[in-house]
């Protein structure tokens, strides 16, 4: 009678945790285009209350046989589709890197400029560096923290502390894009069997979200 009661039980368990994983995979995959859609909507909306306090005669619908409404979209589709084009010639990509390396020769901002531009490559994908998904011990023994570590340290750090470091930045949950810079010494960095998008999946759903087992993977391939 006891195992008959258990049954239920354990197929209810397992079906809540399903349940809440395919939410929260849904979640993550949902909120990158919800937020996309957001962001345009309030250009939208922007340009709309710019374009409704325009004279008659420099307003587009005051040329037009008849009125556009939400003109903002239109206009948004041809900054968006502008944009494309601009950023896809090959004269515009030589002009964006000539003005790129004139804006880094100003040192206010060449620091701030190099650290963001790299930042983002690295979640792009676009960057060559050597970049891996570790753990290490942190913030204190006996607690793990998983991280992605970004290269050997500047040299010049390793020499103040006479190690070799790593450079290894540490998401914070469930927002990954913020987080920590630590220097790790090597030998405390263990690499993981785990790629970027499996390692952020993991963490944006505090360890909800896990990746296949490393025996699943390797039958896989």
């Amino acid at each position: 009678m006891v195992v008959a009661d258990e049954v239920p039980t354990k197929t209810k368990s397992r079906w809540s945790d399903s349940l809440r994983r395919y939410f929260l995979a849904g979640l993550l995959a949902f909120l990158p285009l919800a937020i996309t859609l957001w962001f345009i909507g309030w250009v939208i909306d922007l340009l709309d209350s710019v374009l409704a306090v325009l004279p008659d005669a420099l307003h587009p619908n005051y040329y037009l046989p008849f009125a556009i409404p939400k003109l903002g979209a239109f206009v948004t589709l041809l900054l968006i589709l502008f944009l494309g084009v601009l950023t896809s010639g090959v004269a515009t990509r030589r002009f964006l890197a000539a003005w790129e390396s004139l804006f880094i020769q100003i040192p206010v901002f060449r620091g701030v400029y190099i650290a963001v531009q790299k930042l983002v490559q690295t979640f792009l994908g676009q960057s060559n560096a050597q970049r891996q998904v570790v753990i290490i011990e942190y913030p204190r023994v006996g607690i793990f923290t998983v991280g992605f570590a970004m290269g050997r340290a500047w040299s010049h750090l390793e020499d103040k502390k006479n190690a070799q470091l790593v450079n290894v930045f540490v998401p914070t949950t469930p927002n990954p894009t913020s987080g920590f810079y630590l220097l790790v010494p090597s030998n405390e960095v263990t690499p993981l069997n785990m790629t970027m998008e499996e390692a952020l999946k993991l963490i944006t759903s505090s360890g909800l979200i896990t990746p296949p087992d490393d025996k699943n993977k390797n039958n896989a391939s």
